[in-house]
């Protein structure tokens, strides 16, 4: 886990300063007609910002796809902001605390989705969510990740 600081310098022309990317890794194996599960990360002027069971991490780079074959895959611009990294992650950290992380219900991509509104009024692709989408649904009437995971996954009841 890295050093969260980040300089918020004003801007005299009222330029958006900081610059927003998305990091995206495909999880696992590729299905055909199954949706593909993704790791993402946002990145802010070059420093990663990642939700894990220990809540926000900040990293130089994209270090948290370093564990995905070839990741991250994708490193997608998205445009610049007004508002720092730093900035971003004291809006959001209350949200995001260690402890809070599910596999289907609070994730990556739900911190993902959130920085990107704060930071630029755009949400995640839904594509990158739909498969955590559809098993947590699944999971809330049958338990189908927990029967597929033989117990590992169990909803965490402080994701909500």
């Amino acid at each position: 886990m890295g050093n969260c600081s980040n300089s918020d310098a004003p801007s005299g022309n009222g330029v958006p300063q900081h610059e927003v990317k998305l990091a995206i890794s495909p999880i696992g194996v590729k299905i055909p007609s199954v949706p593909e599960a993704y790791h993402t990360s946002v990145v802010v002027d070059d420093k990663e910002y990642c939700f894990t069971r220990y809540g926000v991490v900040c990293n130089q780079g994209c270090k948290s796809h370093a564990r995905f074959q070839n990741g991250p895959v994708k490193v997608v611009h998205m445009g610049r902001s007004h508002i720092s990294g730093e900035t971003m992650l004291a809006g959001l950290k209350r949200h995001f605390a260690p402890g809070t992380y599910d596999l289907l219900k609070k994730n990556c991509n739900s911190f993902v989705d959130c920085a990107l509104f704060y930071l630029l009024r755009r949400r995640l692709d839904g594509k990158y969510r739909i498969l955590e989408q559809m098993l947590e649904c699944i999971d809330d009437y049958v338990a189908f990740v927990r029967i597929l995971s033989m117990g590992e996954y169990m909803p965490n009841p402080k994701a909500n």
